[in-house]
């Protein structure tokens, strides 16, 4: 058993969990329809005539959700553990980094494709958040707005980042699985019994904690200050400053230094050398206060971390943008326009403080 240390645990259920997306990933797509006219109709469906298939679109919502954290807590534990000192380890901790990136990539774009306004307003605000970009940030923005359709972001969604990640997993840990005995197989079902009180947690929140996806039979006034929608958790990072701070204090804190941070924790096994021990026969120290440090300093950062969190998104949506933008509300309909691209009829759309104000405070921006 010392081969799974527990130090490895959090990235077994990580993995557990992702196995367990993509197959959650592959029933959905049997009812998913990728277009702008029939999106947010197949996701309602899931809900209004199959109840079992809402019951699945939850669970890969919440397994999104937990795959993040855990990978996340996973990483805050090498970090600590300065896992990324070892020579064998470099490689694995850079595959490790790009995973998170391109998981958050999936998740980004599994954000968009319900096309209800939520959806469509996380989908306008990537590319303001990309204009940000010196030298390259107009060209780019310009560039997705003209690229982005339902079809690419489905393409994006199930195939291509699924296939990154997959490759970059298999350079991460797969490889060195496989040469073990009992292989991937193994490995997954020890870290699967692992994963079990988490499997049960995400059972329960699916069915408790539904995505918010039906017109509300009762018609709230915005200015009650009640169903007011907010970004998911993980992008509150990037956004929230917008909230808070203007011009290029919020860039900086909302973009560049997140970018920043990411680049210098990818790149620091490769500027950090291991200092080299005088002898192999080295009397080590109790184990026990350096994991004692390790975690407490893993629960409070986790908890800093969800802390903050909840503390800018504690007024998140029970119905989300629906609660004003709904069939019931005149010309403000559930599905967004199809003319969603010109910047000309709402130029508002191009200020990242107003969109952000306007995703928290909708009352207080128009």
């Amino acid at each position: 058993m010392k081969r799974y240390h527990q130090r490895h645990y959090f990235g077994g259920v990580a993995l557990v969990l992702l196995v367990l997306q993509v197959l959650t990933g592959i029933f959905l797509t049997m009812f998913y329809e990728p277009s702008l006219e029939h999106a947010y109709g197949s996701v309602q469906s899931l809900y209004q005539d199959l109840f079992t298939h809402g019951w699945v679109r939850d669970s890969h919502r919440w397994l999104a959700f937990f795959i993040i954290t855990v990978s996340i807590i996973h990483f805050i534990r090498s970090l600590l553990r300065k896992d990324f000192m070892r020579p064998r380890k470099k490689v694995s901790w850079l595959t490790g980094m790009l995973s998170i990136l391109a998981i958050f990539i999936i998740m980004v774009t599994g954000f968009i494709l319900p096309w209800e306004w939520k959806g469509y307003w996380f989908m306008e605000m990537v590319p303001n958040m990309a204009g940000e970009l010196p030298l390259v940030g107009e060209a780019l923005k310009n560039w997705l707005l003209a690229f982005f359709t339902l079809g690419r972001a489905y393409v994006v969604h199930i195939l291509i980042f699924p296939i990154i990640v997959v490759i970059l997993i298999d350079i991460h840990v797969l490889g060195t699985l496989r040469a073990r005995k009992g292989g991937i197989s193994r490995y997954l079902m020890l870290h699967g019994l692992i994963t079990l009180p988490i499997v049960l947690a995400i059972t329960v929140l699916a069915v408790g904690v539904p995505m918010p996806t039906e017109d509300p039979d009762v018609i709230p006034l915005p200015l009650e200050g009640r169903f007011i929608p907010t970004a998911e958790w993980y992008a509150l990072f990037f956004w929230a400053p917008f909230m808070f701070f203007e011009n290029w204090i919020a860039t900086t804190l909302g973009l560049y230094l997140p970018l920043v941070l990411f680049l210098v924790l990818a790149i620091v096994p490769f500027l950090v050398k291991r200092r080299p021990t005088a002898g192999r026969n080295i009397s080590r120290p109790s184990m026990i206060p350096k994991k004692l440090v390790v975690f407490t300093a893993v629960t409070l950062t986790a908890g800093a971390l969800f802390g903050s969190i909840f503390a800018v998104s504690y007024r998140s949506p029970t119905l989300g943008c629906n609660s004003c933008h709904n069939i019931y509300m005149g010309r403000r309909m559930g599905i967004p326009p199809d003319d969603f691209k010109d910047r000309k009829k709402l130029p508002l759309l191009d200020d990242n403080q107003w969109m952000v104000e306007h995703w928290f405070e909708p009352q207080q921006t128009w």
